[in-house]
C-alpha cells in the first residue's frame, strides 16, 4: 500500500510539473533557410570577338553557345546564369526586338510582386536599353536589353537554378542585380 500511495505522489507531482504556466499559444519554429555568402566582387574584361565587351566577375565564367555572339554569364557558386542573347539590328527589326524583350520581362508579372525598370542612356557610348528589377517569386529576378539604336541588339535574362523564393534569394538577388548593373555601366559596342 505504502509503494502505490508513493507512486500516486510521482505521477502526480510529475504531471503538474509538466504543464505550462504562462498562458502563450506554443507556435512551430518557421522554416529556415541556409545563408549564401556572396564573393566580392573583382571584374575583368571578358575578352571575346563580339561587337560587344563588358566587365566580367573573376567568379564568372563565359560560356559562349553556338548562335552568333549569344552566351551565358554562369556564376556557379550561386548557381546563377544571366542569359545573353545578340541580335544585328536593321531598319525593320529594331522596334520588334524592343517589344518582344519588354513583353518577355512583363510576362513574369503574373508571378510577381512588382517590377522597376531603370532607362539606360549613354549617348557618349552610344548605349540605350532599359533594365528590369522583378521583385517576388518570378522566374527571372533582373532583365535588360542594350541596343546602339543602329546596328547591335543585345538582351539579358537573369536564371537561377532553384526554386524562385524571394525571402531565401534576396541577398543572392541583390547581389545578381548589382552585377548586371556593372555589366551594363561598362558595357561598350566594339564596332
Amino acid at each position: 500500500m505504502k509503494l502505490k500511495g508513493i507512486s500516486i505522489l510521482l505521477i502526480t507531482v510529475t504531471i503538474l510539473c509538466s504543464c505550462r504556466t504562462d498562458n502563450s499559444d506554443a507556435t512551430p519554429k518557421p522554416r529556415g533557410y541556409f545563408r549564401l555568402a556572396t564573393p566580392p566582387a573583382e571584374y575583368s574584361v571578358l575578352e571575346h570577338d563580339c561587337p560587344y565587351a563588358f566587365d566580367i566577375n573573376k567568379y564568372a565564367r563565359w560560356e559562349r553557345k553556338r548562335q552568333e555572339c549569344w552566351g551565358d554569364i554562369y556564376y556557379p557558386k550561386m548557381k546563377a546564369r544571366v542569359q545573353l542573347t545578340y541580335r544585328s539590328v536593321n531598319d525593320q527589326n529594331l522596334e520588334s526586338l524592343i517589344t518582344d524583350s519588354q513583353g518577355m520581362a512583363f510576362e513574369h508579372v503574373v508571378r510577381a510582386e512588382g517590377m522597376k525598370d531603370y532607362i539606360i542612356r549613354d549617348d557618349e557610348k552610344r548605349v540605350f536599353g532599359m533594365i528590369y528589377q522583378i521583385a517576388g517569386d518570378a522566374a527571372s529576378s533582373a532583365q535588360f536589353f542594350l541596343t546602339d539604336s543602329t546596328d547591335n541588339f543585345l538582351r539579358g535574362v537573369l536564371y537561377f537554378y532553384a526554386s524562385p523564393n524571394a525571402d531565401s534569394l534576396s541577398p543572392v538577388n541583390d547581389y545578381m542585380f548589382d552585377e548586371i548593373t556593372h555589366l551594363v555601366e561598362t558595357f561598350q559596342w566594339q564596332n
